[in-house]
């Protein structure tokens, strides 16, 4: 399909690059990490935000045009309010679009799709606001002609912005189809083999597990980042959590319950005990 072709080119679209690098960092200005971005990445949710919001905003617009089209000159004020009311939606949607959008690091094909998903819909934002400005004047004709517009770049974004869900993974938990093993005690590794305070990656039934030895008390969970795959066993351990080497997502050792994000999804938790020298875990119930 040709747009499929254009989008693998803009994947690759290096020039993107160096605007990429200018928003990013004043992205991080603007949202440093910390509970006001963890809440606009969706961890209070369990899952993103941004999703969420994004249907808002949509849902009035393309309720405003469907009142153009068939309720007449009875419609007009309540079109007018759905465009303003959507318009009003967009700066929360827009800030954790942009949060999730900062935390992608070195991954530069999802991020110069990201830009021109964000570029698409702040055009569509801003022809919206151009409409309801021209229904507040008492041009409603081209109020309607401007929302065509704007659901035009919508769907662009829109198009793009299921490409970075559904084709890049932006998003999306990585051990959505992790399995729940082992359910039995099983061995892992030798006890001396982890080290103090440090961490090791076992592979056990199959899952991959990283182990944490935190002032002698053993701690175990999956060893995939939920957020994008970082390699947990590659990270650090502070103030009793595992720390992604990739992008900072926090995760506490006692439950792999998310202490601070990206990550909006909890890691694979699992109990361990130590058998004659021997490291046994089984998954956490």
């Amino acid at each position: 399909m040709w747009w499929s072709r254009l989008t693998g080119r803009l994947e690759d679209a290096k020039q993107l690059d160096p605007v990429a690098e200018k928003v990013g960092g004043v992205v991080a200005r603007v949202l440093p990490p910390g509970p006001v971005k963890d809440a606009l990445h969706g961890r209070w949710l369990g899952h993103q935000l941004h999703p969420l919001l994004v249907a808002l905003p949509i849902g009035m617009w393309s309720g405003a045009s469907l009142l153009d089209f068939t309720a007449g000159r009875d419609g007009q004020r309540s079109a007018q309010r759905l465009v303003g009311a959507g318009f009003l939606l967009v700066a929360p949607t827009a800030a954790a679009g942009w949060a999730d959008w900062s935390e992608l690091g070195a991954f530069q094909r999802p991020k110069r799709v990201g830009l021109v998903h964000a570029g698409a819909n702040n055009l569509a934002a801003t022809l919206y606001a151009a409409s309801w400005l021209a229904r507040h004047n008492g041009n409603h004709a081209r109020g309607r002609a401007l929302a065509v517009v704007g659901a035009s770049a919508l769907t662009v974004g829109g198009y793009l912005g299921a490409h970075l869900a559904y084709s890049q993974g932006v998003g999306v938990d990585r051990n959505a189809d992790e399995q729940k093993q082992p359910r039995e005690w099983t061995d892992a590794a030798a006890l001396a083999e982890i080290p103090a305070d440090g961490l090791l990656r076992v592979a056990v039934a199959g899952q991959q597990v990283v182990l944490a030895n935190v002032s002698g008390r053993l701690h175990g969970m999956g060893a995939t980042c939920s957020h994008y795959g970082g390699p947990l066993d590659e990270g650090s351990i502070q103030d009793e959590c595992v720390v992604c080497p990739w992008h900072g997502s926090r995760f506490r050792l006692v439950d792999g319950s998310v202490a601070r994000g990206p990550a909006t999804a909890p890691q694979l938790s699992y109990d361990v005990r130590v058998v004659d020298d021997r490291v046994q875990v089984k998954v956490r119930a």
